[in-house]
């Protein structure tokens, strides 16, 4: 494949790309077209391509840049998702009145172009210096009218291994399962498949997806919802009553590659609906090699046993009109009734946002609102609760979100790589203490707070959630995931400089860009820490140390410079639809479920150069002919006339 090369055009407004592509004969050559992320729409993309005037296309993903044209940009921002995101896969799959979550959706994702579409943004210091370089140069060409030669001219080497579809690519080994490592916790340290004990699931999605992977943050799309469940996880690990002591059992799960068709929660529920049978046990004692799991603890999961669902949406209130920000408890519209005492009573402990000195309440001032109070039966939005659901319908379930009717327009954007300090610290507290509260109420078989005795009200007063932590959390994970409170629980002594800014695509299958679930995983470990029954000795410091002095016992692990017990696992997140065979080999078992797959990359380069006039280079070109021609010329009759003289000697 031939790398994509043109002279910089730059794009800050709708007129400039009518400009560009109209033929009045003033561009002659091919062109790498600079714009602003929002003119990346499917219209423009279609309208550059059949010009020909373009060889490619950057979108400078920096929505707040004043160098762009300020009228230029749109005074509403449209989802590149689809109008339902992931619905083909969810619960109302095939339902002719699926309600449309997403309406702002252009469905952009899920074009295909024949034209190379890069991103350029400011994510961290290599990018910035492109950035700037790159803009610079475009400027420069514009200054001299794209007339005056030399202009600035961009080339992308890039190549893409894949075939037509996953099943041809995964075949040919070009391509990888987009996926990587969910993660599932529990304080129960007996929890077991025949214990009969009832078990409530807090959950929420750890990836997101947009035109870009590697510059996807997600913040209100998934980020939001995986800080409200670590939060979640804090509070109730501050419970005067262990949660191990309850008369149910509480899970946490944190699901990766949720963005492509579930596929994190889709197999997790497949894995523990279902009896998995190992036909080829694991050499190392633990997990299976055929079918493979890296451990079997999942199966201490008894589904039939699974009680209610408690799941984390979009909480931030990013991008929300409202002023006056509320949190919307959303049922399955076919089993409303079922749900119905959940509703309730997250209502009850939100107490409508309104701080009355009864513990159960918070006092964030967000109140709590049923989904369907305007009458309406939307059921449930795209979620991780649906796959649950799609195995056992009568499951009681609850998604908490900020929006009634509508998903987030930030949807799968790019430009979802916000927050506001204030707003989206407490719309998450909010949302993190209704939920553990009432998770609390329920672990303990508590239907109605208002009969609590006083040595309960006074044990859920401990459940507090921290607004600093909150707040650290979502700094770590959108803005620096450097940070001290990351450093501390991956057991890393010297941070990164500058900080660093990590996306949230789900990568690819065991790939070693998994540094969100890696967290999650060390964050929960700590939370459902437990004494090991083994040495019953209190958690052992300095096993971060380098000098390897000390070693955690058999079960133990080091997080947190300390050797901690728990019942925290990874589970392989893929989509349904792909297998693994015996010989290590993917391959697609059943193409009606999600197969999402990434194919092979080669490294992709960028060069910035200055290319002289199309007439400077016929001239060049003639001129490079007529030497050649010259060139064999006087070859030709340097040969003769040597064959000849050395005749004649």
């Amino acid at each position: 494949m031939n790398a994509a090369s043109g002279v910089l055009y730059k794009a800050d407004s709708q007129d400039d790309i009518q400009t560009l592509v109209s033929d009045d004969g003033r561009f002659k050559v091919k062109y790498t077209v600079l714009l602003p992320y929002w003119l990346l729409t499917n219209d423009n993309v279609r309208l550059l391509y059949s010009s020909k005037k373009a060889a490619a296309i950057i979108a400078v993903v920096n929505g707040t840049n004043p160098v762009h044209a300020q009228n230029a940009r749109p005074t509403t921002v449209s989802s590149p998702d689809t109008t339902c995101p992931n619905c083909e896969f969810g619960l109302y799959a095939g339902s002719p009145d699926q309600y449309q979550w997403n309406p702002t959706g252009t469905g952009q994702l899920y074009q295909s172009y024949d034209l190379p579409i890069y991103a350029l943004n400011t994510m961290d210091q290599r990018n910035t210096i492109s950035y700037n370089a790159v803009l610079q140069a475009a400027i420069m060409n514009k200054v001299k009218e794209y007339r005056n030669y030399p202009l600035k001219s961009l080339q992308f080497n890039s190549f893409m291994w894949g075939a037509q579809n996953s099943e041809a690519c995964l075949r040919k080994g070009w391509c990888t399962p987009v996926g990587g490592a969910s993660v599932w916790s529990t304080p129960s340290t007996n929890i077991s498949a025949t214990d009969n004990k009832p078990i409530i699931v807090v959950s929420a999605a750890m990836d997101s997806r947009s035109l870009f992977h590697d510059i996807t943050l997600g913040v209100e799309s998934s980020v939001t919802g995986m800080v409200t469940v670590l939060a979640v996880a804090e509070a109730l690990s501050r419970s005067s009553i262990p949660l191990a002591t309850m008369p149910k059992h509480v899970l946490y799960t944190l699901f990766t590659a949720e963005a492509w068709g579930f596929s994190g929660s889709q197999r997790f529920v497949n894995d523990v609906f279902s009896k998995v049978e190992c036909i080829k046990p694991s050499t190392s004692g633990s997990g299976c090699s055929y079918p493979f799991y890296s451990n079997l603890d999942f199966q201490k999961i008894n589904s039939a046993n699974i009680e209610a669902i408690f799941e984390a949406g979009q909480i931030g209130g990013i991008g929300s009109s409202s002023a006056t920000p509320t949190l919307f408890a959303h049922v399955d519209k076919n089993q409303a009734g079922v749900s119905a005492p959940l509703v309730k009573q997250l209502i009850q402990v939100a107490g409508n946002g309104n701080s009355s000195g009864n513990p159960t309440q918070p006092s964030s001032q967000v109140p709590v609102q049923s989904a369907n109070a305007d009458g309406v039966e939307r059921g449930l939005p795209p979620s991780s609760a649906m796959s649950f659901l799609k195995s056992r319908a009568s499951l009681p379930a609850v998604v908490l979100t900020d929006y009634q009717k509508e998903m987030s327009s930030y949807t799968s954007q790019d430009l979802d790589d916000t927050w506001n300090p204030d707003t989206t610290v407490r719309i998450i507290q909010q949302a993190a203490s209704v939920i553990s509260r009432t998770v609390w109420l329920q672990a303990q078989g508590i239907s109605d707070a208002a009969q609590m005795t006083v040595e309960q009200q006074q044990a859920m007063g401990s459940i507090e959630v921290n607004p600093q932590l909150v707040h650290d959390l979502l700094n770590c994970l959108t803005l620096n995931y450097s940070c001290p409170l990351v450093d501390a629980y991956l057991n890393v002594t010297a941070s990164p400089t500058p900080p660093m800014r990590l996306p949230h695509y789900s990568g690819t299958l065991y790939s070693q860009s998994q540094p969100f679930p890696i967290f999650a995983w060390s964050f929960l470990a700590n939370m459902t820490r437990f004494i090991n029954s083994t040495t019953n000795t209190p958690p052992v410091k300095g096993c971060s140390s380098s000098s390897g002095t000390v070693q955690c016992s058999s079960g133990e692990y080091c997080v947190g410079d300390q050797c901690i017990a728990t019942l925290t696992r990874y589970h392989d997140a893929f989509g349904t639809g792909i297998g693994l065979s015996e010989d290590n080999n993917y391959y697609i078992k059943d193409a009606s479920k999600p197969v999402w797959t990434e194919s092979t990359w080669d490294p992709i380069g960028l060069r910035l150069f200055e290319v002289t006039s199309p007439t400077a280079q016929g001239v060049e070109l003639g001129v490079g002919i007529i030497l050649t021609v010259v060139s064999a010329m006087v070859v030709w009759y340097s040969k003769k006339f040597l064959k000849k003289t050395l005749k004649q000697d």
